[in-house]
């Protein structure tokens, strides 16, 4: 059974996108590998200390999230966006853990489908 997450994906795309409902299932597999590089760019950027990969990694999560209908977590993805731009990074590393924690569903969907 898909989660919360995927089911808004799916209604967003579906409802307002117009995406083409055989073609779901595999649009979510490419956007679930497509999210997971980018999540991998931030935690490896905020591990290194690199604000110029976390700004630009936080920037193409931030748009890739409202364009799936996931205004909230675009929300928080520029949290970090903003955080690493000021180069302070108290913030970042709990914006990341919230930020993965709630997209875990649509970061595994490759996987599991």
């Amino acid at each position: 059974m898909d989660s919360e997450l995927i089911k808004i994906v799916e209604k967003h795309l579906l409802d307002k996108v117009g995406l083409p409902s055989e073609k779901l299932v595999d649009f979510l597999k490419e956007t679930s590998i497509h999210l997971k590089g980018l999540m991998d760019a931030l935690d490896e950027g905020i591990d290194e200390g690199q604000f110029e990969v976390v700004v630009s990694s936080a920037h193409t999560l931030k748009g890739s999230l409202v364009n799936l209908g996931l205004d909230e977590l675009s929300k928080i993805a520029g949290n970090i966006e903003t955080a690493a731009f000021s180069t302070s990074p108290l913030y970042l590393s709990c914006y990341f853990m919230r930020l993965r924690k709630m997209l875990i569903s649509l970061l595994d969907y490759a996987d599991k489908k």
